[in-house]
């Protein structure tokens, strides 16, 4: 960036109107592109890459905690923010696979078992 302004700049007679001129004319959103797109692809390689090439390898388990996690992570971060809060509270967590079909790893409570002991015993009846 400061090439490209110091390159304008020289082009330009002396005087600190026209210099200042020059400076204000400058087109700096090329350079800001380049810059912009060095961070991305810094990002891409130096974080998002290794997470991906990890992820491949995770079994069922990792991967539903995993998931899990990251709800977690949007419901704090939304809360955290003025953003509109979409996901939150306990979080049910299944696996669905080709051998085992559909399986709970975590299911929350709907109500406390001490407070409904009727229905347990009526549920264990059968």
């Amino acid at each position: 960036m400061r090439k490209g302004i110091a390159d304008n700049v020289e082009s330009i007679e002396t005087g600190d109107k026209k210099i200042s001129n020059a400076i204000r004319r400058v087109d700096i959103a090329p350079m800001m592109k380049k810059v912009v797109k060095k961070l991305d692809d810094f990002i891409q390689e130096e974080y998002v890459s290794q997470l991906m090439d990890t992820v491949k390898y995770l079994d069922k388990e990792d991967l539903a905690s995993m998931a899990e996690s990251l709800i977690s992570l949007t419901s704090l971060k939304r809360r955290m923010t003025s953003s509109e809060e979409t996901v939150g509270g306990p979080v049910d967590v299944a696996v669905i696979t080709k051998g085992d079909g559909f399986v709970w790893l975590k299911h929350k409570k709907y109500f406390d078992k001490e407070l409904n002991q009727q229905y347990f015993e009526n549920y264990n009846r059968e």
